[in-house]
């Protein structure tokens, strides 16, 4: 996965961590479904087979649009380093079942 130790300081410090923990169970079952949904494609899956997917998703989720524009985060990457981190944070949980 290419969430580096760059990345998790910039979500950091845009609040996305936190923005993550406020509603983990929303976001965990984001990431699930993303899991599920490439799991029946690709039998030998892996974090960075699942990230396209959740990016897609993250892209039209109200809550996570609007917590953009309130942050004024436009540039592109965000939802991709989102993603990232969300599949780093429940890979185990997601692999496991």
């Amino acid at each position: 996965m290419a969430l580096t130790q760059k990345k998790l300081q910039d979500l950091k410090d845009a609040s996305l961590s936190s923005l993550l923990e406020d509603d983990a169970a929303a976001w965990k079952a984001k990431a699930r479904h993303a899991y599920v949904a490439t799991h029946g494609f690709i039998k030998e899956i892996r974090p960075d087979d699942v990230v396209p997917l959740l990016i897609a998703e993250l892209e039209v989720t109200p809550a996570f649009r609007v917590y953009l524009a309130k942050k004024k985060l436009k540039q592109k990457y965000w939802s991709e380093w989102f993603a990232e981190l969300i599949i780093d944070r429940y890979w185990s949980e997601l692999k496991g079942g």
